[in-house]
């Protein structure tokens, strides 16, 4: 088989893998038992829908998550108990192409249809339907568990007159045939299953999906068929776009501000307002001839442009889905609703989540199906959490059943029109919700460079994306147990600065956070502040060394090389120009984001461990050869304080300030020279700090207005920043490229400005800005401010000199090392702090200084159990206590510290991710990545060196270090490539891609090019693996393991892995390594972890 082809296991190994884990972990496909949703007796959320019990009125959409046996399982074991199967039509051979699903803010997709044949589909549909039978009845659960299975048949009516069609009409209808066979294949697994009844009509319902473009009579001819013919009870899925594009480009681009392009092909072609109202008044009145039901489903994905970088260039066109869409489907439903005066039978679909589920159903929505909520990390265990809200809302409002919900929340008595009522409402209420608008600068992303390996793949992003690589969930577990002095002693093990920090860190690694792909993410900088606030922590260095260091700069990178130096035992001196310490951090840094108390907290620990710092004391050449002379080792930390000249014309006009002279001159309460026009060039942090600052000194009837020539989201500045910039009314003129300063009698009045427009992108992967010819305008101002850089001046060393080797800070000088701005440029504050840090490590290994002795060991650890049901939940962080922007014309500080509790309860939201991640496990709509225990082990690699005469020799080759105990298998049968793990995956690549691939029947394996398969027996377990050069395989026996390929039998402790005995096969082999049988000795034990004792497929 192909490695993007679905190849279904048998029902009768399915249910053993499942009864399997149940019994041994009390989970199913990696779903704790405690998330199980069990209907209650007289449950509240009980109704009735085609002549049928409907347990809940929560189900999953027809597409990835009802496509196989074990996703609708799974499904219904948290609750979806209207299960729209995946859509079937009479092509059913597709190549589709991959990837095909983007769910990284607001879903995207480029296929929509069944990738099994009809006959494959029809299958699994009953192998679900009679899984579910026997699972209920294992679980000891009410026998009328109120589940429909709900059809959903495409595209014209042509196709579903095939036979194919008719067949798998036929069969949904009455499986009795299948329906015996599958019960005597199961009955050795669970003999019960003969007492469980389980009707052989698996649907008697059906949703139409016709594609976008489908004209309306035919349309209205399927539906017609159905319902006269079939004698089905019909939903029919309609389009977005039956908004009009006005209404739609309104409310999607304009109010909620997304970015998605809805061509306009997409309204020509689809079916017209005028026309759908007249289609529905007739199936109507056919559906009530035939004594069925008829209703509709809203809505349809939406038909955009491919903007984005994630599926092929060929495909033009995908279709849009989660919350950019609930706006659009709720006012069309309330539209068509009101068309039909509350009457229309309307199922739901379109960004549905657990907080909004109460409000849809109040408005009358008869089931509410999920698809983009379920596809992000928690996957099928965020549907506990819908039931959860659902109830709070029923407590809330004393309504003991969902029809007192409708009318509870209108306050009417006439259960339509108070559904009606409530349903325009929230049609007005999702168009006011910052919940659905864009406001993000980038979309959430969690992906980092970090390598993702065969094994050992968990790590905090967190913690990879901080550049001092901050143990995160550490000092977050230590602040939610109120434990704030273990947590500022791990704050302080990487960063000397924490009270610095914890006001102005661009924090990347909240934009790392997994929660981003949940709610919000962590406010990990606001805990580090509130811990910093706390009694300082008493530090002793380590015993003089002997080692004695120069640093040249106490900027934030310079004292914190002296901060662990100093702690390490060096004796340290601090070379600084000015008269304080802190470079950028003290002179220029606003205080209506920094306050001087912080700042000397800080400083006051450097101080405090011994650290000399010398002001007032400028290096020369000569000086920094005396340096060199007299000390072991120096650091050159000095700072970019020097600004970028703008080379265009007029640039020497008055009116033009420096920016870093601007900085420093307000913060010192200097006289600034600003007007009270400015505009202010750049996206950086001190563009925004200028542009923030100018605000405050301008009046209330100056302007201050910032020129950058890429789009605000491709700002480098701390996107906080950015916000506050907007928050506080200032302009940002996007694409804008300053080309000449007019002045009048020498000083500035305007300047003139090119329109750019974003091309290809460069090397650094940012797309390229370009001149528009001739799109010239103007901006009037009275002072020009342009902040587009910094850079070094440093006079005592050659810039080339200064530059270090890869993956070292020392320099082209032996034992002088280089960090901060001196280093990279102007730079950030945690850049700084931690390129000291780890220039330190450098000096200090060379040096010969031992500090790993020193490092403590987490006690942090959480069982496994505890961490899934924490991923199961949304939770959002508490508010940030700020100035009103209309109390910020003065520079007080302008944020608030989190009050102790509010620290506490949001440390708790850590998902702690440095322990556990399988968020590919739980993203993935198909179980394809299985996450497996195993205990950590370390064993040494031998190599076999034929020596002639059968003889050999043992040759070490290393170890085997498997650090993690829980690693992921990729499940081949299950997986077709859709790429949704590679999303959520916090490393450059994806598990699909890297992962074991294990294939669970002898028969994909067969037709695979590589992978793993398991055979078993009561006496012998074998991994078979291969790839395209070679096969070999691994046994396990009571006595020994014995692994065995092309060129080698070998015969392997069960203990040590050593080997025992080895046959060389060929004269032309000769050597052999244990590497790959210990490979294949991790997968083995996963993948009998998954099947179980004696499984084989």
């Amino acid at each position: 088989m192909t490695t993007d082809k679905f190849s279904p296991i048998p029902a009768s190994l399915l249910l053993k893998i499942i009864l399997h884990e149940y019994s041994s972990k009390e989970s199913i496909f990696g779903l704790p038992k405690a998330l199980f949703y069990e209907s209650p007796k007289n449950s509240p959320l009980q109704s009735s829908l085609f002549g049928q019990t409907l347990s809940t009125p929560l189900g999953v959409a027809a597409g990835p998550h009802s496509q196989m046996a074990q996703n609708i399982v799974a499904a219904w074991l948290m609750g979806a108990r209207y299960i729209e199967l995946k859509t079937i039509q009479t092509l059913d051979e597709l190549d589709i192409a991959k990837p095909c699903i983007d769910m990284q803010d607001e879903g995207y997709n480029c296929e929509w249809s069944q990738e099994l044949t009809i006959q494959e589909s029809f299958n699994d549909y009953l192998n679900a339907w009679v899984i579910i039978h026997v699972l209920n009845h294992k679980l000891g659960w009410n026998p009328n568990h109120g589940t429909i299975f709900n059809m959903s048949v495409g595209y014209n009516l042509k196709g579903i007159l095939q036979q194919n069609v008719q067949w798998f009409f036929e069969k949904m209808n009455n499986c009795s045939f299948e329906l015996e066979i599958l019960k005597n294949e199961l009955k050795g697994i669970y003999p019960e299953i003969e007492k469980i009844f389980i009707p052989s009509c698996i649907s008697d319902n059906i949703t139409l999906s016709t594609m976008h473009g489908c004209p309306a009579n035919e349309i209205e001819s399927i539906a017609y068929y159905l319902l006269h013919e079939k004698k089905l009870h019909t939903l029919v899925k309609l389009n977005p776009t039956l908004l009009g594009p006005e209404r739609l480009r309104s409310i999607l681009n304009q109010q909620l501000g997304f970015k998605t392009i809805v061509p306009d092909e997409a309204f020509e072609h689809d079916l017209k307002y005028a026309d759908a109202l007249n289609i529905i008044r007739s199936l109507r009145n056919t559906a009530d001839k035939q004594g069925l039901l008829f209703g509709l489903k809203l809505s349809n994905t939406l038909e955009s442009l491919n903007h984005k970088n994630v599926f092929d260039n060929n495909i033009s066109n995908m279709y849009m889905s989660g919350r950019a869409l609930h706006p659009l489907t709720v006012n069309l439903s309330a539209l068509l609703q009101k068309e039909f005066n509350g009457e229309l039978l309307l199922s739901f679909s379109g960004g549905a989540d657990a907080f909004n589920v109460a409000s849809l159903l109040a408005c009358g929505f008869k089931t509410i199906t999920v698809c983009t909520d379920l596809l992000k990390p928690g996957g099928y265990m965020r549907l506990h959490q819908y039931f959860d809200e659902l109830n709070k809302s029923l407590e809330e409002t004393n309504s003991k059943k969902l029809n007192k919900l409708i009318l509870n929340r209108s306050g009417i008595t006439d259960l339509k029109q108070a559904a009606l009522k409530n349903l325009e409402q929230y049609a007005h209420n999702v168009l006011e919700s910052n919940i659905f608008r864009n406001t993000s600068l980038l979309p959430p992303d969690i992906k980092t460079k970090r390598e993702l390996n065969f094994f050992d793949c968990i790590s905090a992003p967190c913690r990879d994306t901080c550049a001092t690589n901050q143990d995160i969930p550490d000092y977050l577990f230590y602040a939610s147990r109120e434990d704030f002095a273990e947590a500022f002693k791990v704050i302080l093990r990487t960063n000397p600065f924490p009270s610095i920090t914890g006001m102005v860190c661009d924090h990347l690694c909240q934009n790392k956070c997994t929660r981003v792909h949940y709610d919000q993410s962590l406010l990990i900088r606001e805990v580090k502040r509130f811990v910093s606030e706390q009694p300082d922590q008493s530090l002793k260095p380590s015993p003089f060394n002997g080692i004695n260091v120069a640093i040249i700069g106490s900027g934030p990178s310079g004292l914190s090389a002296a901060f662990y130096l100093a702690l390490a035992g060096c004796k340290v001196e601090v070379f600084e120009a000015k008269s304080k310490a802190g470079g950028m951090v003290q002179y220029a840094i606003p205080g209506f984001r920094l306050t001087d108390e912080a700042i000397e907290k800080d400083f006051q620990r450097i101080n405090e461990i011994g650290v000399n710092i010398h002001y007032n004391t400028t290096v020369d050449r000569d000086s920094f050869h005396n340096l060199l002379n007299n000390y072991d080792y120096l650091f050159v930390g000095a700072g970019a304080q020097k600004s970028v000249t703008l080379k265009i014309a007029g640039i020497e006009s008055k009116g033009v300030i420096d920016p870093l002279k601007f900085l420093f001159n307000a913060k010192a309460r200097k006289e600034t020279g600003i007007g009270n026009h400015i505009v202010i060039i750049g996206g950086g942090n001190s563009a925004m700090d200028a542009a923030r600052t100018a605000f405050r000194l301008v009046g209330e009837s100056g302007t201050v207005k910032i020129v950058y020539r890429r789009t605000i989201s491709e700002m480098p500045a701390d996107h906080g920043e950015i916000k506050a910039v907007l928050e506080e009314g200032m302009e940002i003129i996007e694409l804008g490229s300053p080309v000449e300063i007019i002045s009048s009698q020498g000083k500035v009045t305007h300047m003139r400005c090119n329109r750019m427009k974003m091309s290809e992108k460069d090397s650094s992967g940012r797309a390229k800005p370009e001149i528009i010819e001739g799109a010239i305008f103007d901006i009037e101002c009275d002072t020009i401010i342009p902040a587009i850089g910094q850079v070094n001046d440093i006079d005592f060393m050659n810039n080339e000199i200064l530059q270090p080797g890869d993956g070292s800070y020392q320099t082209k000088i032996s034992n002088v090392f280089v960090g901060g701005d001196a280093l990279r440029g102007a730079s950030t504050a945690i850049n700084a702090i931690g390129d000291g840090r780890k220039a330190a490590a450098e000096i200090l290994e060379k040096a010969g200084i031992d500090v790993d002795s020193h490092k403590q060991v987490s006690i942090k650890r959480h069982a496994k159990k505890e961490l899934m049901l924490a991923r199961s939940q949304r939770i959002f962080a508490p508010d940030l206590l700020e100035l009103n922007v209309l109390n910020r014309k003065n520079f007080k500080l302008v944020s608030e510290t989190l009050g102790r509790d509010a620290v506490v309860e949001e440390s708790k939201r850590c998902l702690n991710c440095d322990e556990l991640c399988n968020i590919c496990s739980t993203v993935c709509p198909n179980f394809a990545n299985f996450s497996y225990n195993i205990q950590p082990l370390c064993i040494r690699i031998q190599r076999a060196v034929s020596i002639g005469d059968k003889s050999f020799k043992i040759e070490n080759e290393g170890i085997f270090n498997l650090q993690q105990e829980y690693q992921i298998l990729n499940i081949a049968n299950f997986c077709n490539e859709c790429g949704n793990c590679d999303t959520f995956c916090p490393t450059n690549s994806a598990p699909y891609k890297i992962k074991p691939k294990l294939y669970l029947t002898k028969d994909s394996f067969n037709t695979a090019q590589q992978g793993y398969y398991l055979e078993q027996d009561k006496n012998e377990t074998i991994l078979i693996a291969k790839n395209a050069a070679s096969s070999g395989s691994l046994k396990l026996t009571p006595e020994a393991l014995k692994f065995e390929n092309d060129d080698v039998v070998a015969y392997l402790g069960k203990e040590n892995f050593e080997i025992t005995a080895i046959e060389f096969k060929s004269s032309n082999i000769q050597s052999f390594s244990t590497r790959e049988a210990a490979n294949m000795m991790v997968i083995m034990k996963g993948a009998m972890e998954l099947m179980g004792e004696n499984v084989s497929g």
